[in-house]
């Protein structure tokens, strides 16, 4: 039973989900014939399959340091399965590298509730926004939850909501300075801002609309259940899951803010919709006996079962 297996947190759950990513993503490399045996290549696809599975595991990291969820491996289950649902998100290297900076953004984001360190967290989560918005220009709208978990946090005062504006100013003189002595330009500066892509066409392909639209089903049936959920969390939890689902909204319009919509940039929105799917799955669930509730059991096992399956399912598409 799948809801037995990750229900736990084993190292033979992130050993099978690491080797499930780093497949699909050669899978994704050699279907596209983008493939060339050369030092630099192998080099590069390493550290990209790296990058995946880091992206993976960090958000493991940062779902047990805040105690988003239980202990188990739902949400990196769901992360993972979603990701090989759509293997055209390991053909785009600039979404992969945000995205990574942005998870490590969430991990302090998610941080700030404990009120150490604020001014160091803040000003690291600043830079690593404004470094993941150099691969990825909307990145930016992450300053949002930035500022809300600002003002959610004990303590909260007026220097610290300037913090930000340092971040983002260091990250911008440096790259301009690099950019005058690599190029003997700044020309970037103003080449910086995407337009926002409103050609949708490359949704016709049943291989990029059933997953999202899969994943857009999962956030909006799990969202609803968990916003009616939030009048019975424990007192303690409410702040960081209102957080969630503020930075899942902005994750939603960061990816619609792509300039070339591939499917790709659903990555994005893949963090907490996978926290919030596993809120959901570990719901009302004890010692995972199925006893409880014989049908509910069964309607979250098939879900689970649908999500490792449907990948299989779209490679023939």
């Amino acid at each position: 039973m799948l809801t037995s297996f990750f229900g736990k947190s084993n190292p033979i759950n992130y050993l099978i989900l690491g080797i499930f990513l780093v497949v699909a993503y050669l899978y994704a490399e050699i279907s596209q014939n983008t493939v060339a045996i050369s030092l630099s290549s192998i080099f590069h696809h390493l550290f990209f399959m790296l990058i995946s599975v880091l992206g993976m595991l960090l958000l493991d990291f940062i779902i047990r340091k805040n105690q988003l969820t239980k202990n188990n491996t739902f949400a990196i289950f769901f992360y993972s399965c979603f990701m090989v649902m759509l293997p055209i998100i390991f053909l785009q290297y600039k979404i992969i590298l945000a995205n990574a900076f942005l998870l490590l953004a969430l991990r302090r984001i998610m941080s700030l509730r404990s009120d150490k360190n604020s001014m160091k967290k803040i000003l690291d989560t600043s830079l690593w926004i404004t470094v993941a918005a150099l691969f990825y220009f909307w990145s930016l709208l992450f300053f949002i939850p930035l500022w809300i978990a600002i003002i959610q946090k004990p303590n909260s005062n007026y220097k610290q909501m300037l913090v930000p504006f340092v971040g983002f100013f260091t990250i911008l003189i440096l790259n301009t300075a690099y950019q005058l002595l690599a190029n003997n330009s700044f020309a970037w500066l103003f080449n910086w801002k995407e337009e926002i892509g409103l050609d949708f066409s490359a949704y016709n392909s049943l291989s990029i609309l059933i997953p999202i639209t899969i994943i857009l089903a999962f956030y909006i049936w799990t969202g609803f259940y968990r916003i009616f959920k939030i009048p019975a969390l424990p007192l303690k939890e409410k702040p960081n899951f209102i957080l969630l689902l503020y930075v899942s909204l902005t994750t939603l319009f960061i990816a619609l803010g792509s300039p070339d919509k591939t499917g790709a940039e659903v990555l994005f929105v893949l963090a907490p919709v996978s926290i919030i799917s596993a809120n959901y799955i570990e719901s009302n669930y004890k010692n995972w006996d199925r006893s409880n509730d014989a049908s509910e059991f069964w309607f979250k096992e098939i879900m689970l079962w649908l999500v490792v399956l449907l990948p299989f399912v779209f490679l023939f598409l």
